[in-house]
């Protein structure tokens, strides 16, 4: 009776096509679930900052009849206590609280360092990295402070748009909000054009936290 069998050329050849079948779907299965992974982080941070807000108004009232100081001041007074903080490096340039070396979506380096002065850092205990900077503005409405959140903290890729995103501090109803949802004065929406020209693979990466809430996802 005949049996019938693979020859060893067909075995070979069956998992060469396997192979290359393999190689060009796991890398995109792969970014799809980091992706992801990045997305929930963010919606997560986001969902922080608004209980941070809430709570903070609770005690404070209206952000609108806050007394705006600078970034040490304002963070601690307003901000920091309704946080649940596992480390604090506040405004010094104590390593352990944010990753060096960032960049923008495109690829290209950061010119800043969120290990300086200029910033007030802490890590949570969710792991995520915390950077709140004071903009120096002062009209009625205009924004008032930046907060950047590394959604994976110390882990990389520490690049704006993918793992570090940008809120918006508006003294205003508005509160805290993505950036990219309104323009500096706190009263002008920001263009969709401009969100998707600023949040793209050759682009900076500044506004991808309105986009990316916005889609609840990342087409980018």
């Amino acid at each position: 009776m005949k049996k019938n069998a693979f020859t060893l050329a067909e075995v070979l050849l069956t998992l060469a096509i396997i192979g290359v079948v393999a190689a060009l779907t796991i890398p995109a299965v792969v970014t799809k679930v980091t992706k992801d992974q990045y997305v929930t982080g963010l919606k997560k941070a986001y969902n922080t900052l608004k209980s941070v807000e809430r709570e903070a108004r609770q005690e404070h009232g209206p952000m609108e009849n806050w007394t705006w100081v600078d970034a040490v001041t304002d963070f601690e007074k307003y901000f920091k206590p309704h946080f649940d903080v596992l480390k604090n490096c506040g405004a010094t340039t104590e390593e352990g609280c944010f990753a060096e070396g960032t960049t923008f979506l495109d690829g290209s380096t950061w010119g800043g360092a969120f290990n300086d002065t200029y910033y007030y850092k802490i890590v949570t205990s969710d792991g995520m990295s915390w950077a709140y900077a004071r903009t120096g503005l002062t009209a009625p409405l205009d924004v008032r402070g930046w907060f950047y959140v590394d959604v994976n903290g110390l882990k990389g890729p520490n690049r704006f748009g993918r793992d570090i995103f940008i809120f918006d501090v508006f003294p205003s109803n508005l509160g805290i909000k993505p950036q990219g949802s309104y323009g500096g004065d706190g009263v002008t929406p920001m263009p969709i054009s401009a969100v998707d020209e600023n949040c793209s693979t050759s682009a900076k990466g500044y506004y991808c936290a309105a986009k990316v809430l916005s889609e609840g996802a990342m087409n980018y």
